[in-house]
């Protein structure tokens, strides 16, 4: 009887021992489910939310991890506000050039496409969003939003922890991708892989030259390897999981090789990336979950520029992204959400920059997404030893997310009782 993913994430030793025979991709996503264990779940492995609307657990969720702590009050900008100019004399825009949303609220100039998004009602911004007692940590607060556990050291992911409680289609190797080299936290589970991709080229399984263009050579391949490499108990798995994975990597291949599309992406990782979310979704593979990553938000001194340039490519990424959505006629299918490990504090500081802070707004972004402003504005003048004071508590977003858009229940992922926020134009049964 072959082994189960969950007995393999039990030895370490074994995973390193797929470095012999399995793709690259594969031992990462291995290496990242066996860097924690916990105990599974009360209920087993039985699939959650069963009752809940089928046509929402057809939905898509984009999310976009902006990478070392987004300057929140420098993306949505109480203009309006006289602290706000006070506290910033040489980071705050032109005001005149600040994109009015509200009659004193705004985004950055930079932001245009997500401007237009939310004037034709496709964005919601979330106000002051952080969670209870929070840590200026790089690493433990990408923890623990990637975790949605403030509270204890969790090594599986909240989004892993929904793959893993819905996993109802094994057969599915493609249920949830990661575009990047690493698979994050934030998809770690005991019993499913999840691949790490750049590109399609790097995600497939290397033979030498004779086998090129041979699936079913390459499969026998990946067999032989299997049988003359001794794994114990773990030969099966090794063997199953191979083999699962060329297979994926074959598949997503074929249906990138399809897509067509006349919209323009920008020339750098981030647009790329999404590039390759919009060719996976419009070959409809079944891939519900994707993850991004845009870095470089640690914007400790000559922030201006930086912050421009890096809110510009998510800008013109997403923009396109929806743009190419549009024209698939999936828009109303797929929603984006963003968030960073923290914002920045109020004031800026003798370095032209902003250091570490607490609470910031998130961005979630559809067709059926109901835009506007989710809470007030920030309080510039009450402030939380100079930082914002949180409004809403990030896992409130995510059990809503898994709630209203993935059609989940949420209290088998997130830990805790949260109000869940009305953001979709979907009825949810």
């Amino acid at each position: 009887m072959g082994i189960t993913r969950r007995e393999l994430m039990k030895d370490g030793l074994a995973i390193a021992a797929l470095g012999l025979v399995a793709p690259t991709f594969l031992v990462k996503s291995a290496y990242g489910l066996n860097n924690g264990r916990r105990p599974s779940r009360a209920g087993g492995d039985s699939p959650i939310g069963s009752g809940a609307n089928d046509a929402l657990k057809k939905n898509t969720l984009v999310v976009i991890q902006l990478s070392g702590g987004n300057d929140g009050l420098g993306t949505v900008i109480p203009y309006a506000d006289p602290a706000y100019f006070a506290a910033r004399p040489s980071l705050a825009p032109d005001k005149a050039a600040i994109l009015r949303m509200t009659d004193s609220l705004g985004l950055h100039p930079s932001l245009k496409g997500l401007k237009s998004l939310y004037d034709n009602g496709h964005m919601a911004v979330m106000q002051g969003v952080g969670y209870p007692n929070p840590n200026r940590s790089h690493f433990r607060s990408m923890q623990i939003w990637q975790s949605a556990r403030p509270d204890i050291n969790e090594p599986t992911g909240w989004l892993g922890r929904y793959l893993e409680a819905e996993d109802d289609d094994d057969e599915n190797t493609l249920r949830a991708m990661n575009i990047g080299t690493i698979v994050p936290r934030t998809l770690w589970t005991e019993t499913t892989l999840v691949p790490s991709i750049t590109n399609v080229e790097s995600y497939q399984f290397r033979t030498d030259g004779r086998y090129l263009g041979d699936p079913s050579a390459q499969i026998d391949t990946i067999h032989h390897l299997c049988e003359h490499t001794s794994h114990g108990p773990y030969e099966d798995y090794v063997s199953e999981a191979a083999i699962d994975a060329f297979k994926s990597s074959d598949i997503l291949k074929g249906a990138v090789a399809k897509y067509q599309s006349d919209v323009k992406y920008g020339n750098n990782a981030f647009a790329e990336g999404m590039r390759l979310i919009a060719q996976v979704i419009q070959a409809d593979l079944g891939t519900r979950i994707f993850y991004i990553s845009l870095g470089g938000f640690d914007t400790h001194a000559n922030q201006a520029g930086v912050h421009n340039n890096l809110l510009t490519m998510l800008d013109e990424g997403v923009n396109a992204f929806y743009t190419d959505l549009e024209k698939m006629g999936k828009a109303d299918q797929v929603a984006v959400m963003t968030f960073s490990e923290f914002g920045r504090r109020v004031g800026e500081n003798g370095s032209a920059g902003t250091d570490h802070g607490t609470s910031l707004p998130m961005f979630l972004i559809g067709g059926n997404i109901k835009g506007g402003i989710y809470g007030n504005n920030p309080n510039l003048t009450d402030l939380d030893n100079g930082d914002l004071r949180m409004q809403t508590d990030f896992r409130a977003v995510y059990a809503s997310v898994i709630s209203n858009w993935l059609g989940a229940d949420p209290g088998k992922v997130i830990e805790g009782n949260f109000n869940t926020i009305q953001f979709t134009l979907q009825k949810t049964g």
